[in-house]
């Protein structure tokens, strides 16, 4: 099925990002759990930085990103943060002026952010400086990537659009249908050397050549079933996440896939519905479940290792691993973070961020705990203390 992934044999870093698209409310007879008020481990703020504005669960396509030293931080109403990620101070911030929904996209020397009307912007990371701001025509859904000389971005419309990094001139374009009925937001292109790798709402996965825009392979990897329109809803919102030498892809009210990038075909895959991001641990793969159930599979075999239940009905969002620790962590509705021992499940610590639902959990290098956004527009850095 997936023969045409190419003679691939990938080593590939695995950079891990934010939460995608947390879903806070409760099913009906679920009510949240209780969590341990004794903590082996102390979860506090480091230093906390307010945007001024806002987030709803809508707005998650705007997740920041750490590159380097600095996180980048876009706000719905159009500001663009550059902070410094040990200390929170900013290093500069400019404002567009445009109803922002996609973004930060960083790489490659640029920083990218995308509007509902359309439009791309291009900002130099040391200053903010705008490089160019181009129009895609269409609102932007997902964070967008650079991919060597190019940036993909996807459309709501369904559209993968390459573009020029250095002009912002469009080199190509591509375009799919979009189901009737589908969950808002999109899932981010992941870059398999020259192939962007795409998951779908209608449960279609494809391979891109970056170059050309030309579609290598498209494939289902999930098909709908169920007796109406809700129960059909099978997308691929997740990020489609590459560890080593494998690809991870989850699909909304179906499974979760492991395909061997090497062998080129599906190496397992088990019953797991999410709509939130993966994340891998040494490993294990972490995800949360639809119901707020935490748990672990083994990346070579998608057994379960753990299960972590006492957060269901809390909203919660997608684990992420701390590098250099034992830890995972994720941010629920009331504003806490819970941290877990990442071999076993077992809930060690937590936190209280006080400025609404965690919305996004990232981490990134040089700081030896872990970043929030909340819905009130605080990102909050997070450090780790064994309690005494």
């Amino acid at each position: 099925m997936i023969r045409q992934l190419l003679a691939l044999t990938v080593v590939v870093s695995v950079v891990v990002g934010c939460s995608p698209r947390p879903i806070h409310f409760m099913r009906e007879g679920s009510a949240p759990a209780v969590v341990p008020k004794q903590s082996s481990w102390k979860v506090t703020p480091s230093w906390r930085f307010y945007t001024g504005e806002t987030y709803d669960s809508a707005d998650i396509p705007l997740r920041p990103v750490v590159g380097g030293s600095q996180i980048f931080v876009a706000e719905p109403g159009g500001k663009v943060y550059a902070l410094e990620s040990v200390t929170g101070n900013v290093v500069w911030q400019i404002d567009s002026k445009l109803d922002l929904s996609a973004g930060v996209g960083f790489g490659h020397g640029v920083v990218v952010v995308a509007s509902a009307e359309g439009q791309l912007l291009a900002l130099d990371p040391t200053d903010g400086k705008l490089l160019w701001q181009s129009s895609v025509g269409a609102e932007v859904l997902a964070r967008p990537i650079i991919a060597g000389g190019h940036i993909i971005v996807r459309a709501g419309d369904g559209q993968v659009i390459g573009v020029d990094k250095n002009s912002g001139t469009i080199n190509w374009r591509l375009r799919n249908n979009v189901p009737s009925l589908s969950v808002r937001g999109l899932s981010m292109p992941v870059q398999v050397n020259e192939i962007v790798v795409v998951g779908y709402a209608s449960g279609h996965l494809s391979g891109i050549e970056i170059e050309s825009g030309r579609e290598l392979w498209k494939t289902p990897i999930s098909r709908p079933r169920g007796s109406n329109q809700i129960d059909r809803l099978i997308d691929i919102d997740a990020d489609p996440l590459i560890a080593g030498s494998q690809l991870f892809v989850a699909a909304y009210q179906d499974k979760v896939y492991a395909i061997s990038l090497t062998a080129q075909k599906v190496q397992w895959k088990v019953p797991r519905s999410t709509l939130r991001n993966l994340a891998v641990s040494e490993s294990e793969l972490l995800m949360t479940l639809d119901n707020g159930v935490v748990v672990a599979l083994g990346q070579n075999t998608g057994t379960e290792v753990w299960k972590q239940a006492r957060l269901m009905g809390r909203g919660v969002t997608n684990p992420i691993a701390i590098p250099g620790s034992k830890f995972c962590v994720v941010g629920d509705y009331q504003g806490y973070v819970h941290l877990m021992d990442v071999n076993t499940g077992e809930l060690k610590g937590r936190g209280h961020a006080r400025a609404g639902a965690i919305l996004a959990t990232f981490v990134g290098s040089g700081f030896g705990g872990f970043y929030t956004l909340s819905e009130r527009g605080m990102i909050t850095a997070w450090l780790l203390e064994e309690s005494s």
